[in-house]
């Protein structure tokens, strides 16, 4: 009877390693506040960076441009925050005569939503980065330029690092 109440005791003291010789050595617990995030495997990325692939490839067939106009896309799966980003490019191959016209955007693969985009046209540069408040202030140089930044960061390969 003692053995039996000592088992139930160890049982519902949620004792890790229950072998009748080792102490009691409690289950192992995440530390508070710690992140229950768990890096996809190899070939989770392979796939989720093939989906990003299509989903960008998707975007690019949605957007009208004019026929003069090139346009590109760029994908790109980020582990670390599991989100694919696509890097739209919509521009005059062959600008003449101040006809400028580039127009770059980063946009969230899986919602379709625009995160950031920069403009030159006929001589005038802009940019934004849509998050709440935005992060940037200047002129539509320093703008365009910390855009550019922003997106070239964002795009950056975790593999070549």
């Amino acid at each position: 009877m003692k053995l039996f109440a000592l088992s139930v005791i160890l049982f519902l003291s949620g004792c890790h390693d229950r072998s009748a010789t080792a102490p009691c050595v409690p289950a192992p617990t995440a530390p508070a506040g710690a992140s229950s995030f768990r890096p996809p495997t190899a070939t989770e990325v392979f796939n989720l960076r093939s989906n990003c692939a299509d989903l960008g490839e998707k975007i690019l067939e949605k957007t009208v441009a004019g026929n003069a106009l090139k346009k590109e896309e760029l994908s790109h799966y980020e582990p670390k925050t599991n989100r694919c980003y696509v890097q739209l490019t919509v521009q005059n191959p062959n600008p003449a005569n101040g006809e400028e016209n580039f127009e770059q955007s980063l946009i969230d693969g899986q919602t379709g939503q625009v995160l950031a985009e920069i403009r030159r046209q006929k001589g005038t540069k802009s940019g934004r980065i849509y998050v709440d408040p935005s992060p940037l202030n200047g002129n539509s140089d320093e703008l365009y330029l910390d855009t550019s930044a922003f997106i070239k960061e964002m795009m950056e390969d975790d593999r070549q690092k």
